[in-house]
């Protein structure tokens, strides 16, 4: 494609002033046996441990060895903070990218790359340069259809994916005040007051409570569950004089993409697009599950208990919608974070002394509507995929530069690098580089141990100062390198890192396997003409729900009548069938 030269140049200089520059040295200063690698990454690290992510102690430690009968020199390009878009699509515009890129930021499919020449088509390379990504790929069978990208009606590998054998504790999920349950709750069954309290009040960690919910366990399970929590939650609020409070915050949209709420309660599925457990492709945004979740919605509103302003907040992150009301303990619950989980919010103040956030699985509907949606587990849930981020390898590396680059990023596949990426360097490669950092921050003993516990499985144990600083843990491993297989015992040892409350909220957000929700992945499987067709429909669908669903929620649309006939008919004109055709299409060939 003819540019104009004026522009190109302007482009040229609006790269070099959104990139940080991480040097390396000169062709003529590298031996003819060192590849000179160019490598985009979405995000580097503070300044605070080193200036530039070429001097990351894993980085350092990869340059000492040899892959392919090379050694490799890195030269990490690192966007500024908030113009990470911006860059990425101006060093593909300009021709400036590099050999091995980040895909995060990309508005093109790999298809559509491989299409401009400007990727390589690995699958030719990958069995011989890359056995151990194939090995994982091939053997993993909730991996292997997403993989692969649809060229042309073949299934060809044009991006890498970071992978893991287990599912990585999620960051957020829903959550409550505990602690006013306990305090103005009573047994269900009895009519006694609870118990609660610490075994040590310095440690918000040795909480304990005797609370029971009506169906009988020790945490919300049902709707049941939650209708009751909020019932003690308005005694709360009227005992502590809050009347700008309300029992739960929920999204502007009125629904999630991903389900995982109380929108996935009715049958699993999701608002939007979401795989069935037959395997199938569904939309549920004008189904029954769909319209028994806006009459229970819509009458959680006339008694009060979500917010009035909700579609309001249109500027708020699904885990942060109005953070300060949250965060100043006036409402009961929420999608929180790790960082809220226990005793961590507490601000010393009337309204959140004492304050415990609990983590909540999602929820089963057991009151609302017919049988057909009442009873289901929520298989439809935001949750770290097994298969997540991915890069591309461009054509500024020859096809003898690919097979030393493929050989390299498959030492991440394997359970002596993998671990260079999670946590960082053993006592044995930091002496190998005796690197500056590790021996700052006092890891000369290295980053981590492995050892093997009673079953035989393998365990693996951060150094105690990596353990209580996560900023440290990440700056001292090469984790921004967006590649790499989590093995057996990765997610236990990352997970060791957070406190208990935190832990015990992960595995309440966690305690359902998503199978339903598709990750955004898996459309690298589109074609070209797919992807086109996805972001017309998607777009078109998604703002007609999130302009009519919090209508119905308010009940200026009546959801029992013709504004809910006449709202299945007008959405059903912009064919959200036709992105199920395309999603039921991969999920066929897969099978």
């Amino acid at each position: 494609m003819k540019r104009n030269a004026l522009l190109t140049l302007i482009l040229i200089v609006t790269v070099s002033l959104l990139l940080v520059s991480c040097g390396g040295g000169s062709k003529s200063e590298q031996s003819a046996n060192t590849l000179d690698l160019t490598w985009w990454i979405s995000r580097g690290e503070d300044a605070t441990y080193y200036m530039s992510y070429n001097d990351n102690p894993g980085v350092k430690y990869l340059e000492t060895l040899e892959f392919n009968g090379q050694k490799i020199k890195f030269n990490f390009l690192v966007p500024l903070s908030g113009a990470e878009r911006d860059n990425f699509n101006t060093l593909l515009m300009t021709g400036e990218y590099a050999k091995v890129f980040d895909m995060s930021y990309c508005t093109q499919t790999p298809g559509e790359l491989l299409e401009d020449e400007i990727i390589w088509d690995l699958t030719p390379y990958m069995e011989e340069y890359m056995p151990h990504y194939m090995e994982i790929v091939n053997s993993n069978k909730a991996i292997t259809p997403y993989a692969y990208s649809n060229v042309n009606g073949e299934k060809r590998i044009l991006t890498l994916y970071s992978m893991s054998s287990e599912v990585t504790g999620n960051f957020m999920g829903l959550s409550y005040r505990r602690d006013w349950v306990a305090k103005y709750g009573t047994n269900p069954k009895t009519g006694a007051k609870f118990t609660y309290g610490y075994t040590d009040p310095n440690d918000y960690n040795t909480y304990y409570d005797d609370v029971v919910f009506p169906s009988g366990g020790t945490d919300p399970v049902y709707v049941s569950d939650w209708e009751w929590m909020f019932g003690i939650f308005e005694t709360a609020m009227k005992d502590l004089g809050i009347t700008d409070g309300y029992c739960i915050s929920i999204l502007y949209k009125g629904y999630a993409e991903s389900g995982g709420g109380f929108d996935s309660a009715f049958g699993g599925g999701t608002p939007l697009w979401f795989r069935n457990q037959d395997g199938n492709a569904e939309f549920g945004g004008d189904s029954e599950a769909m319209k028994t979740y806006l009459q229970m919605m819509n009458a959680w509103y006339k008694k009060g208990w979500l917010d009035k302003s909700f579609a309001e907040h249109t500027a708020d992150q699904v885990y942060a919608i109005d953070s300060a009301k949250i965060n100043s303990g006036k409402i009961g619950a929420f999608v929180g974070r790790r960082g809220n989980s226990g005793g961590q919010m507490d601000n010393n103040d009337k309204l959140t002394d004492g304050i415990m956030i609990y983590g909540a699985r999602p929820a089963i509907n057991d009151v609302y509507g017919s049988d057909a949606v009442k009873n289901h587990e929520p298989y439809s849930l935001y949750q770290y995929p097994l298969l997540r981020a991915n890069l591309c390898i461009s054509k500024k590396a020859t096809e003898d530069e690919l097979k030393t680059i493929l050989t390299m990023l498959d030492f991440f596949y394997t359970e002596p690098g993998a671990p260079i990426l999670c946590f960082g360097l053993t006592k044995e490669e930091f002496e190998k580089t005796q690197d500056p950092s590790y021996i700052k921050y006092g890891l000369t003993n290295g980053a981590y141990t492995r050892s093997t516990e009673a079953d035989g499985s393998p365990r693996y144990d951060l150094d105690p100062l990596l353990l209580t600083d996560n900023n440290l843990a990440t700056a001292m491993s090469a984790s921004r390198i967006t590649c790499g297989y989590f093995f057996e015992g990765f997610v236990p040892c990352m997970n060791r890192s957070y406190d208990l409350s935190a832990r015990n909220c992960m595995a309440q957000w966690d305690y359902y396997l998503n199978t339903g929700y598709i990750d955004k992945s898996l459309r690298a499987q589109f074609t070209t003409d797919e992807s086109a067709t996805y972001t017309k429909v998607y777009s078109n669908v998604d703002t007609y729900m999130s302009q009519n669903i919090p209508k119905f929620i308010t009940g200026a649309l009546d959801v029992n009548g013709k504004d809910w006939d006449n709202y299945c008919k007008m959405l059903n004109k912009y064919s959200p069938n036709k992105i199920t055709a395309i999603y039921q299409r991969v999920f066929d060939e897969a099978k």
